[in-house]
């Protein structure tokens, strides 16, 4: 019988969510225990100062446990040899800063996260800090910067005008325009308008705009890949399809996972998304 292989352990992964968010966290931490080697533990919050801990295969679990307690709680759970993760995906702000004083990566994961994002500011001058949102950006992020590879769009990078961007996720919209704000030339002169998205998808489409010249991405129908068109004035538009990739709970924090630098672009992209209604 072939013995099972075992992944050597590589980070603490500190999963805090709320009771309705735990299934899905759980079945992301399985496949990462797998694909990533960490060792976690999930903390839901409530008012017990000394929840009993309990293994849910490989995860350390503690359910309900008095916000004040988080520290120590992760304190005597973690590997000190480890660098440790935190994925919030806890509404509620109790426990963060102090936290971020604890772990060396802090990943944000909430659906309102205005609270969250005004502490940004507060995370960073303590640990890196991100939002699984910016992962789940990645792939329209590397393609809007492909566009600038041209010679022509690089030449006119401070004469765009407009930024159009549709959307159901109004956060994720912000945050993506708030990224080409901080990074464009004269980008704070950008109109912005974010435009609602009936489907799930999180964003349908962007487009950027100036005289004679149009940068477009659009997630097709399919929802699996995503279309790229340069439109110039004397030239045929000349567009590609790519693969959108993996946007799993799973996938999104892999690629956290493997990020340890602080990301400017990130906080750049925060502070400009204030600015964005």
């Amino acid at each position: 019988m072939k013995a099972a292989t075992v992944r050597a352990e590589s980070s603490t992964l500190v999963a805090v969510a709320s009771s309705a968010a735990l299934e899905d966290v759980h079945t992301a931490v399985e496949t990462l225990v797998r694909t990533s080697g960490v060792r976690p533990i999930v903390v839901t919050l409530g008012a017990n100062p000394e929840p009993v801990l309990v293994h849910r295969d490989r995860t350390a679990v503690l359910e309900g446990l008095l916000p004040r307690y988080l520290n120590n709680a992760v304190a005597s759970l973690r590997l000190s040899s480890l660098p440790a993760v935190a994925w919030w995906r806890e509404p509620s702000t109790q426990g963060l800063a102090e936290l971020g004083e604890l772990v060396d990566r802090v990943v944000l994961d909430v659906e309102d996260p205005s609270a969250v994002w005004s502490m940004v500011p507060q995370l960073a001058a303590r640990t890196a800090v991100s939002d699984l949102r910016w992962a789940r950006l990645t792939r329209w992020r590397d393609l809007f910067a492909q566009f600038f590879d041209l010679p022509e769009v690089r030449d006119r990078a401070g004469a765009f005008s407009r930024l159009t961007i549709t959307a159901r996720d109004r956060a994720g919209a912000r945050l993506f325009a708030g990224w080409i704000v901080s990074r464009l030339p004269g980008g704070e002169r950008l109109d912005v308008s974010i435009a609602p998205e009936a489907s799930a998808v999180p964003i349908r489409s962007l487009q950027l705009t100036a005289d004679g010249m149009t940068l477009s991405l659009r997630l097709l129908s399919s929802d699996v890949c995503i279309e790229t068109v340069v439109a110039r004035p004397g030239a045929a538009p000349a567009s590609r399809v790519v693969a959108m990739g993996d946007q799993g709970l799973a996938a999104l924090m892999g690629q956290e996972l493997r990020v340890r630098s602080r990301d400017q672009a990130f906080e750049d992209a925060i502070a400009a998304a204030e600015g964005i209604p």
